[in-house]
């Protein structure tokens, strides 16, 4: 009965232990060197994105408009309001410092969320990833790195589009970026927290009266 029970136990610790190597099969497939990867979704400044927005937090769902605009090199500016034009909550997402929080309703003004928020939108919008190796598959390119000290996989399809970017662990992703063509859905799901954020592209002129 201890034998077994010693196997399970070293059983759960070696898969535990197991490198996470991104959507590749084998880490083997990596080729090491300096890449830039460049997503140009949210890098244009003074071009505003509008989103329906539906963000799923544990139990609760909160809706509105998400508005993501890139002011300048350093900063983009997030903002969701209800449909009743009343600010949510309100980012100014920098390259190189942290965050800061122009406003945030108080259901929301919680560290742990707002730091979740944060740290989302600061991959969301990044337009340009520096990776340190690439494996290459068939339909697609995978990237893997650190991005703001967290491992990271950036995923191109063949028309080098960036598609998804996955924040890791050692051991598992953590964070899984989903970019859609064609004004489809953008998702972020949240792999060890209840928190899922989808997005849906509007036209600016479906927001005016």
């Amino acid at each position: 009965m201890k034998r077994h029970i010693l196997i399970s136990i070293c059983s759960v610790l070696l898969f535990s232990c197991k490198s996470y190597h991104g959507p590749v099969s084998s880490k083997e497939n990596y080729v090491q060197g300096t890449f830039t990867v460049v997503n140009p979704y949210f890098a244009t400044i003074g071009e505003e994105h509008i989103f329906r927005a539906h963000i799923q937090i544990s139990k609760r769902e909160v809706s509105g408009l998400l508005v993501v605009k890139r002011m300048d090199e350093l900063v983009h500016r997030v903002v969701l309001t209800s449909d009743f034009g009343n600010t949510l909550f309100d980012f100014s997402i920098y390259k190189d410092q942290p965050y800061a929080i122009n406003y945030v309703m108080p259901d929301l003004n919680k560290k742990i969320i707002l730091n979740f928020l944060a740290k989302d939108f600061s991959y969301l919008v990044e337009d340009n990833y520096t990776l340190q190796a690439k494996a290459t598959q068939p339909d697609t390119t995978v990237y893997k790195g650190v991005y703001k000290k967290q491992k990271t996989f950036v995923v191109v399809n063949q028309q080098e589009e960036v598609t998804e970017v996955i924040a890791a662990s050692a051991s598992k992703p953590k964070i899984i970026f989903t970019y859609a063509k064609g004004g489809e859905t953008l998702e972020i799901t949240h792999q060890n927290f209840p928190l899922v954020i989808r997005l849906n592209p509007l036209e600016p002129s479906l927001t005016e009266d």
